[in-house]
């Protein structure tokens, strides 16, 4: 795959080449630090037998599937294998579960989705409400990973009402935290917040500071998208406090690659450069695969604004280097997208296309709908420019066939009215009879768009010359 990208990117920008290798030949594999927790569970594991061994592989996947979920995924299925052999129900049943994350790090989806439901059935067989609650809320968010909302918030909804029949106080908050990524991610900051301020409340009920942290830390996130970068910062410092004073080196450093990210969105280019290194030292310190990736792309992003496009270039493959090693499909698929927007903010609309050619490719293999259908509308505007019309058609039309397939899946998701828990049947019944009017309503949006791309395909190249105008470069 990475081949192929370097070949159809070096179609275009051959003066590249020779950095590009340079990147393949001198950053192969990274040297990593142990972990002690781990080096401890695999001392363990040495002298373990029966069900400590189970729990010791199972653990060994909680410590790994992070950083390295391939070799997460290896200790869980060899958990599954000895639980299997020794009838033992739960550790089968948190064998399958710990896979399922092991394949959600990796990013393949269905697959994450395939062996919860498998946990999720031996869990209710033995009534351990805990593993219910916990697989419900994977499911939920493999679906959210998928741009599939409605299944997302359905199973969501499952994992809090579990919780609140068996009075989880734990598991409420983090039912809370999970509907407001959902609103989050599509754009609806102030339920976002709200969901993320009611299990802040109960987190420091629980005195719970790892979740506290990670609360401030996704308030701090909404701000930053709010281009409210002193209030993000101010979010992300309180986290910083809190991880540096527990040690937890992998929080610190997002903190870190956080607070740069805020200093480099506001224009402190130079701060923001010295917390990604301090970030970087920490990621590599520890072995996070992961995160050093995504500080590369930062480090990148640094470079991008001071206009040194060959040492943006030299990290972005980087990332892209490691990316792949992991197995981390989505992020990659994101990446390439990015990068293929940035081309084409710059007019190179050749090297665009490729970008997200590439970017549909591994997006295609994980069904990620959402990055698919941002990466037609982007080949739709790329090939409109290149006055190739044919294509932009093309491309629209795929666009809007998908962006339709995506509204029907999201139909009636955030109405100011939506239930938090699983609304009662005069409720459902509601809601279909608002779901069939928006459908009918879908069809005719839908005549409209087919007539506002016949327009668009005879305007060309003005329309999308003006959007660009007023769009953000990423």
């Amino acid at each position: 795959m990475f081949k192929k990208i370097l070949f159809k990117f070096a179609t275009h920008k051959m003066f590249l080449m020779k950095k590009i290798l340079l990147v393949i030949l001198f950053f192969l594999p990274l040297l990593l630090l142990a972990d002690k927790t781990t080096d401890s569970l695999k001392y363990a594991l040495t002298k373990a037998s029966g069900k400590d061994k189970i729990n010791i592989l199972n653990q060994l996947n909680v410590q790994l599937r992070t950083t390295e979920p391939k070799e997460a995924l290896k200790y869980s299925e060899l958990a599954y294998t000895l639980a299997l052999k020794s009838k033992d129900t739960a550790g089968i049943a948190i064998s399958f579960k710990n896979t399922g994350l092991a394949f959600y790090f990796m990013g393949e989806y269905k697959k994450a989705i395939g062996n919860t439901e498998n946990a999720l059935e031996l869990f209710r067989k033995i009534h351990d409400n805990t593993g219910i609650s916990a697989c419900y809320n994977n499911i939920g968010l493999f679906y959210t990973e998928l741009g599939k909302y409605n299944e997302a918030l359905e199973y969501y909804n499952k994992s809090l009402k579990t919780d609140i029949e068996h009075n989880d106080t734990s598991g409420i908050a983090s039912s809370f935290i999970n509907l407001g990524q959902l609103y989050h991610l599509r754009g609806n900051f102030s339920k976002a917040r709200d969901y993320y301020i009611k299990s802040l409340v109960l987190k420091k009920e629980l005195k719970d500071e790892y979740g506290i942290g990670l609360l401030l830390i996704n308030i701090g996130a909404l701000y930053n998208e709010n281009k409210q970068y002193n209030k993000s910062i101010s979010f992300y410092k309180q986290a910083l406090e809190i991880f540096i004073r527990t040690g937890d080196l992998f929080n610190e450093a997002l903190c870190y690659s956080n607070i740069g990210s805020s200093f480099l969105d506001s224009g402190k280019t130079e701060n923001a450069k010295l917390l990604f290194n301090k970030a970087l030292y920490i990621r590599k310190q520890i072995g996070d695969k992961s995160g050093i990736a995504k500080t590369y792309r930062n480090i990148g992003g640094y470079f991008e604004l001071k206009n040194e496009e060959d040492s943006a270039l030299y990290y972005f493959f980087k990332s892209i280097l490691l990316e792949l090693e992991i197995g981390d499909k989505a992020d990659v698929a994101t990446l390439l997208k990015d990068k293929g927007e940035l081309y084409f903010n710059k007019e190179e609309y050749e090297t665009a296309i490729s970008f997200f050619q590439n970017s549909i490719e591994i997006a295609t293999e994980i069904e990620a709908l959402s990055i698919i259908s941002e990466d037609y509308f982007n080949l739709s505007q790329c090939y409109a420019e290149l006055k190739d019309f044919e294509n932009a058609y093309k491309y629209s039309k795929l666009y809007i066939d998908i962006s339709d397939s995506l509204n029907s899946l999201n139909a009636g998701l955030f109405s100011k009215d939506e239930n938090v828990i699983t609304p009662d049947d005069t409720a459902s019944i509601k809601k279909s009879e608002n779901e069939n009017a928006e459908k009918q309503g879908v069809s005719y949006n839908r005549i409209f768009i087919w007539v506002f791309l016949f327009l668009f395909l005879t305007t060309g190249v003005l329309y999308i010359r003006e959007r660009r105008k007023n769009s953000k470069e990423k």
